[in-house]
Formats: C-alpha cells, sequence, structure tokens
C-alpha cells in the first residue's frame, strides 16, 4: 500500500504544512484583541489589580510628616510637610499594599500599562481636589509630586504624558506654581485648565441623576479610552450636606472626589448650575465609580486611590481644614478605601461617625460585606495593627487575624532588641498580636491566629500552618524577635530584626513583605521551616512578574502545538503504510 493513501488525510497535512504561518498570525491577532479589548466598567467579583486584593488597604500614621501644625491657606500646609518624611512613608505603603520587598518592586506591581504600550507612550492622569483654591484643603504638594516621580523616575512615563486636574474645580488655580515639566523639585506633569488637556468633557448617560433630565458630562480621554492610568488622591472631609440627596456616608473621599471627573453639561464652561448638579446622590456616586471611564480598560484604568489625611475638614466639605490627622491611606479600589477611611479615621479618630449610616453601602453596592476589607496600619514603615475578617493574606498573613510582614515581622509594641531579645517567655509580639506563653503562641491582632488551627501552648504543636481569615499559625511554638527560645523549647516562624538570628524550628509563613521599622532597619524573612500550606494570598506568585501573554509568547506557544501534531500525524501515516 502506499503511502499517505488516505486523501483526507494527505490534504490536511498539505493544508497544515502550507497555511502553519498563516494560522499562527491569525492566532496572533486574536491575542492582540483579546488583550487591547476595554472592560465595560465593574462588574461583580473583578480585581482592580491581579495582584493586590481590592479589599486591601494601608494606612501610615506619623505626625514627622507635617513639621508644624500650618495656617489655613494652601502655601503654609506646603511648607509645614516635610516632603522627604512623606515620599519615604508612601514607599512604605506601597511595599505593604502590594507586599514586595522593595519600593521598587512595589511600584512596578501597581502601576501597569497595556500589553501593547510602552511606558513612553503611556498616558497618566491624576485626580486632585482643588475646591476653594489656594485657600482650600487639597492634597498636598508632596503627595503627588511623589507619584509623579514614580511614574517619571522609575516607570519612564514622559513628563508631559501625566496631566494633573479638576474639571470642576480646576487645578490650575492650585497647583500651576507647583509645577514644572523639568524641575525635578516639582510636580512634573501639566496641570490642566479643568479638563482642557484631557480632550475636554463629553456627553455620557448617567441614569441615577438627583435631578430628572440633569445633562451630565465626562472627562473625554477617559470615555474615550486615551488615557491609560488614572490615580485618585482625595483628602478627608466631612460632607452632611441637607437631606437624603447629600447622604454619602457622611464623607467625601475618593469615590465622591469623581464629581470633579463627571460634571453637569455646560459646568466646565460656567454655564451650569454647579450647586444643584445632578450628582448629588448616593446612588450616583456608585454609578459613576462603576462607569467604564473609571474602571475600564485592559488593565484598569484606575489602579490607585490615595486619601492625604495630613489635615482634614471636621465641620465640611466646602471649608478650610480644622483637624490634624497626620495619615496617609492607600489603596486599589476606592470602596474599600474609603469605608476604612472613615470608620478608622473620621470616626475612630475624629469623631465624625456616619449620620446617615450609609457607608455599608460603599461595600454592599460592589458586593462585600462590612467584615471583609483589611486595614494596614503602619508607623514610619513598621506595620503596628490590622483589622477586618474575611481579608486576604500575603506573604506572612494578612487579614481577620491582621497583618504580618515576611514571616511575622515586629512592630511598635513588641519587645525588639536589635540582637534579639527574649520577649515574655519567648513569644514575639506585633503591634498588640500575638504573645507567646511557655513556649505556645495565641491569637491576636497580627500574630498567631486560632481557629484555623489549634493554639501552641506550652512547647505543644499548633495547627499544620492553617490560617483563618489571614491569621497566620506557628507550628510548634514562637521565639522571641532575636531568635531565643521560648521556656517550651520549640521555636516558630517569627523573622528576626536588626541582627537577630532567624527563627530555626518553625514553620514560616512565605517570605514576601518585609516591613521596615521608623529608624530604617528592615526585618529579615525566616531561613527555615516550610510555608504554611492553607493560607489564602493576595500576593503575586511570581514576583516582579505581571503575567502578561506576549505577542510573541503566543506565536511560539502556537507554533509549538501545531509542529507537534504535524510530527505524530506524519509518524502515524508512516508506520499505516
Amino acid at each position: 500500500m502506499p503511502k499517505n493513501s488516505n486523501p483526507k488525510r494527505r490534504d490536511f497535512l498539505k493544508t497544515a504544512a502550507a497555511g502553519a504561518a498563516g494560522a499562527v498570525a491569525l492566532s496572533t491577532l486574536r491575542f492582540d484583541r483579546a488583550f487591547a479589548q476595554t472592560t465595560g466598567g465593574w462588574v461583580s467579583g473583578m480585581q482592580v489589580n491581579p495582584n493586590i486584593d481590592n479589599k486591601r488597604v494601608v494606612c501610615c500614621f506619623d505626625t514627622n510628616m507635617l513639621t508644624s501644625t500650618p495656617a489655613t491657606t494652601f502655601a503654609a500646609q506646603n511648607a509645614a510637610v516635610d516632603a522627604a518624611r512623606v515620599s519615604s512613608n508612601l514607599d512604605q505603603m506601597a511595599m505593604q499594599l502590594a507586599q514586595k520587598t522593595t519600593a521598587t518592586e512595589a511600584w512596578a506591581s501597581i502601576f501597569r500599562t497595556g500589553a501593547n504600550k510602552t511606558w513612553a507612550t503611556t498616558k497618566v492622569a491624576i485626580k486632585t481636589n482643588a475646591i476653594l483654591g489656594t485657600n482650600g484643603n487639597h492634597p498636598r504638594v508632596a503627595v503627588i509630586k511623589k507619584i509623579c516621580d514614580v511614574f517619571v523616575d522609575q516607570l519612564g512615563v514622559p513628563a508631559a504624558n501625566i496631566v494633573l486636574y479638576d474639571a470642576n474645580s480646576d487645578a490650575s488655580k492650585t497647583y500651576s506654581t507647583y509645577a514644572s515639566l523639568t524641575d525635578a523639585t516639582k510636580i512634573r506633569a501639566v496641570v490642566s485648565v479643568k479638563a482642557q488637556s484631557l480632550g475636554g468633557m463629553t456627553d455620557v448617560t448617567i441614569t441615577n441623576v438627583a435631578i430628572a433630565g440633569r445633562a451630565i458630562t465626562g472627562v473625554a480621554d477617559f470615555v474615550n479610552g486615551v488615557t491609560d492610568i488614572l490615580v485618585d488622591i482625595a483628602v478627608v472631609k466631612r460632607h452632611s450636606g441637607p437631606g437624603t440627596s447629600y447622604s454619602f456616608g457622611s464623607c467625601s473621599l475618593c469615590m465622591k472626589n469623581h464629581l470633579g471627573t463627571f460634571i453637569n453639561k455646560g459646568s466646565e464652561t460656567g454655564t451650569g448650575d454647579a450647586s444643584a448638579t445632578g450628582l448629588h446622590s448616593l446612588a450616583a456616586i456608585f454609578e459613576i465609580n462603576k462607569h467604564p471611564a473609571v474602571l475600564g480598560g485592559n488593565p484598569v484604568r484606575q489602579q490607585l486611590c490615595i486619601v492625604d489625611g495630613l489635615l482634614a475638614n471636621g465641620n465640611g466639605a466646602g471649608g478650610t481644614w480644622d483637624t490634624r490627622v497626620d495619615r496617609l491611606v492607600m489603596g486599589t479600589f476606592a470602596p474599600t478605601v474609603d469605608y476604612l477611611t472613615a470608620t478608622k479615621i473620621m470616626d475612630d479618630v475624629m469623631g465624625k461617625p456616619d449620620a446617615n449610616n450609609n457607608l455599608p453601602k460603599f461595600l454592599t453596592e460592589f458586593g462585600y460585606t462590612t467584615t471583609d476589607p483589611v486595614w494596614v496600619e503602619i508607623a514610619g514603615g513598621v506595620v503596628t495593627s490590622t483589622g477586618g475578617s474575611g481579608g486576604s493574606t500575603g506573604a506572612g498573613g494578612s487579614g481577620g487575624g491582621g497583618s504580618t510582614g515576611a514571616g511575622g515581622t515586629t512592630s511598635t509594641g513588641g519587645s525588639k532588641a536589635n540582637g534579639g531579645s527574649t520577649a515574655n517567655n519567648g513569644g514575639s509580639k506585633a503591634g498588640g498580636g500575638s504573645t507567646a506563653s511557655n513556649g505556645g503562641s495565641t491569637a491576636s491582632n497580627g500574630g498567631s491566629k486560632a481557629g484555623g488551627g489549634s493554639t501552641a501552648s506550652n512547647g505543644g504543636t499548633s495547627g499544620a500552618a492553617g490560617d483563618n481569615n489571614g491569621g497566620t499559625i506557628a507550628a510548634g511554638g514562637t521565639t522571641a524577635n532575636g531568635g531565643a527560645t521560648a521556656n517550651g523549647g520549640t521555636t516558630a516562624n517569627v523573622t528576626s530584626e536588626s541582627g537577630g538570628s532567624p527563627a530555626t524550628g518553625g514553620t514560616s509563613a512565605q517570605p514576601e513583605t518585609v516591613a521596615s521599622s521608623a529608624g530604617g532597619s528592615t526585618a529579615t524573612p525566616a531561613t527555615s521551616g516550610a510555608p504554611h500550606a492553607s493560607g489564602t494570598s493576595s500576593g503575586c506568585n511570581v514576583a516582579g512578574g505581571d503575567r502578561k501573554v506576549t505577542r510573541w509568547g503566543a506565536m511560539l506557544a502556537f507554533s509549538a502545538v501545531v509542529a507537534g501534531k504535524l510530527r505524530r500525524l506524519v509518524s502515524d501515516d508512516d508506520q499505516s503504510s
């Protein structure tokens, strides 16, 4: 029997061989189309950043960010800011948010550009709040400058590609004197007159307008997909306007900040009725924060939300600052950033609770509950406390039991003797965290977590690296923060700091994020023991990688498949002859 006697089989081989290159090209086109596809805004369960949980929010409390309590003018506010301190703290916050060991890795994980874009061609917009011009409570220059420095110096975005805007109150009236495209001591960005540097405004459909028939416009470059990355920087403001139309959870933060991205049609020309905007309703606020202009794009356009809480408005959104808060807040998802800022800062610190009980809606509207968000608080770069249950874990466990650094970083409240003093009979304490008793560990706010495993006691064993709501369980006791063994004789997974030897006998959490101390020293990850087996993690599994499929990778993969099939088919034909 002659070879290749099956005509259909022969025809297939010829067609496949002749068309392999074309098939690869078609496959590549399909991949490109998939990566270029713009998402249609918020859908239930979507992650803003695949490597950072929407629920994770980081707060820095540091009274040294302000060198004095300033007057109410914007010039006085900026003069009182220690810009270097703010910059360093934002780096530390980024490391905690992205759960990376360096600021460079952290910022590269937070900010992402499209598969077919280079950083040199990436377009960035930063939303600020410029109400009251030079006398209001605005995001301080040092905060905005730091974000611009990251884009320009680390990622390579041209300063001319970064636009600072407020389409409602006009950022140019507040920030122009603080900006330059070439002076590295200033904000390196274009300061837009309203939205003129972002294509102006274009008509959008918002169904939940408070006033029937009110026409709304949105920033054109967002609506049309020209802008690649959006950073939302708000300030802490009390908002308790009249009736239910102004019920924003009694606060004006990142979500409401977009009443400067979407405005009344005509307002940008001064002909609109800004005092009776159709967007002053909670339903409208939710709708615009789900809009493709904000949460569209691939990757998602709005990639970072920051609340400048150095100074706050405790008595109303429209006035000057009246309360010194000394805090910065950062997250990737505005609803959780706003909810935790309002409950942890405006309520707990300022004593300004939500008068209308609308804050839970910030979460339920997006499919979350009030127990989901994770609040990671640092002081000068040290993890001090956490909150929330059901939070994601990172390297070392953050969430319901709290957030730790890389395998159990020590922070304020724990004993740390730069070489390893024993704390509480061998237990380490991390910001009110876990304490060991006779060699065991107990669960408390940031250390070992009972409920996902058993608690170690008298040198006994614990659950097999189980984890409950993010809390990591030691596997056999804990050591003091320098390596001294507890009375029970077993060691645990606590990271040594500032010269202390690492723990050697316990189970360590995956060493990824390292929290730095106020003095600048960083904890080192535990070097022995197996990683915990059952904790959920929101951290990136491939350090430094975005896990993007490139065009060439797709071509090579498809070519390999075609070649393999051809080899098998040819081989089978030869055997049948």
